[in-house]
């Protein structure tokens, strides 16, 4: 069917280009292109794995897109990956593992709303309906309550 040729194609055509915003997005070049290294150095690589919270495939293809390396290069390191797959350090980590970033406008727009409405983190978890801790957590708000301390 003609009609089914279309949709198929132009996904593979779009693959590209979904890949190189992919890669912009999570690593963008202005930021992560001083710290890659300009040979494969799959140690670094780790190093900044653990920091920008994506994968050793993902800043392997990030060098080689940035012309840091050649395919060849690239090649022979995703088989290099593929071997050490499972052994320690090379394990894939959980994104929950990634603590990612800590939004800073969000708590400076829950000061400004809290000082002129007399917001308070509960009642806005409830509007929200979330719990407590999630607000607090995304707002980089400490926990208020007391802490008790055992004495002897």
């Amino acid at each position: 069917m003609r009609a089914q040729a279309g949709p198929v194609e132009r996904s593979a055509a779009t693959r590209p280009a979904a890949d190189a915003f992919a890669a912009e997005f999570l690593t963008p070049q202005s930021s992560i292109l001083p710290l890659l290294p300009r040979r494969m150095d799959i140690a670094r690589l780790a190093e900044l794995r653990g920091v920008w919270g994506v994968s050793l495939q993902s800043l392997v293809y990030r060098c080689r897109e940035l012309g840091l390396i050649s395919d060849a290069t690239a090649s022979r390191t995703y088989q290099r990956l593929r071997a050490l797959d499972g052994q320690p350090g090379f394990t894939p980590e959980s994104v929950s593992n990634f603590s990612g970033e800590q939004p800073s406008l969000l708590g400076q727009a829950f000061d400004l709303a809290a000082k002129e409405t007399n917001l308070s983190v509960s009642e806005l978890a409830h509007e929200l309906a979330w719990a407590n801790r999630r607000v607090r957590d995304l707002l980089g708000v400490q926990e208020q309550r007391p802490v008790l301390h055992l004495v002897q």
